[in-house]
């Protein structure tokens, strides 16, 4: 099971990053939101889709050489 070979292509690579970035992102703006900067997640809650269309923009963009899909 460990043994799995994982692509390395630059696609991949972003692709990977989605959910960490995601989640991130949520506790950044719950973080925010629980401060004294006047900002409710309502508000902000719209960061979150600017930053999974950015990483989806960037793995559309990427390049797929090596590319080791089934």
């Amino acid at each position: 099971m460990g043994d799995s070979i994982r692509c390395t292509c630059q696609r991949c690579k972003v692709s990977g990053l989605t959910w960490p970035a995601v989640l991130i992102t949520l506790g950044v703006l719950f973080l925010v939101s629980r401060g004294h900067w006047g900002y409710g997640i309502g508000a902000l809650w719209p960061v979150l889709l600017v930053v999974i269309g950015l990483l989806k923009l960037a793995e559309a963009f990427a390049s797929t050489e090596g590319h080791m899909g089934s």
